[in-house]
């Protein structure tokens, strides 16, 4: 069933107008009729099974059925930290962070970045990178819309992560001694870290433990930047919603 995400504020009444963009792709990408169903999100966890009442192309009124929390929200918060990559990098690593149930991300800027966020250009990437996140959410049926926090300096990220309640964790392709398989499972809240192309280097890996945050191999294969998050979210779905089981 579509998906669409409104403001809690916005779909507190009986019924709903969509607008805009929205009320176009009912109208003439999706050429649904009066009487359909569609599913209306705060963003916030909570959906609304609505009936479409009124259609006039630039808006759509849907009458509100039913109110019931979003069964598609992982039960623990991944916080992404993730090193600016290079070119759509980050475009493709938000839309599959966000299919893989991510609830933020935080770019960072470290020593091997490539990429680099100009000075005062944060904010436009920003807000390119959250209406990326809104359209992920929208495809995949997410109940919450994944948070895209402006790009801080790597150490700034440590600090931040080190100050989370949960597991904190910097995925090391040089770690031997522990992987992620190690990570607890059941935790509220997993905060990771994945570097650039070019990886961390060691000095920056050994700042974060000494905060608390620990490093781990991801197994024997070096992952891209842009497929690692995905590698540690399908872990972190398998440990702790799929029913995985450790040896």
């Amino acid at each position: 069933m579509q998906k669409f995400f409104k403001n809690s504020r916005d779909i507190e009444q009986n019924e709903i107008t969509l607008d805009g963009a929205d009320a176009r792709h009912i109208c003439y990408s999706l050429r649904m009729a009066e009487g359909e169903k569609i599913v209306v999100c705060d963003g916030e966890g909570t959906d609304c099974l609505c009936r479409l009442v009124r259609l006039t192309g630039d808006s759509v009124t849907a009458e509100v059925l039913e109110r019931r929390p979003s069964d598609t929200e992982p039960p623990y918060r991944a916080v992404l930290y993730q090193a600016l990559a290079k070119g759509d990098k980050m475009d493709y690593i938000i839309q599959k962070a966000t299919e893989f149930g991510v609830a933020e991300i935080v770019p960072f800027e470290s020593a091997r970045c490539i990429a680099r966020i100009k000075e005062g250009g944060a904010e436009k990437k920003t807000a390119r990178w959250q209406r990326i996140a809104e359209e992920a959410a929208k495809q995949c049926g997410r109940g919450r819309i994944p948070r895209i926090s402006a790009p801080v300096e790597f150490r700034q990220a440590v600090g931040l992560a080190a100050s989370e309640d949960g597991r904190a964790f910097i995925c090391y392709e040089n770690e031997r001694t522990r992987s992620i398989a190690e990570i607890e499972s059941a935790a509220e809240v997993y905060s990771f870290f994945i570097g650039p192309e070019g990886g961390f280097e060691e000095e920056e890996v050994r700042f974060a433990e000494t905060a608390g945050v620990i490093p781990v191999g991801l197994g024997n294969r070096i992952l891209r930047c842009e497929s690692a998050s995905g590698f540690v979210l399908s872990c972190l779905s398998f440990m702790n919603e799929l029913g995985g089981q450790r040896r």
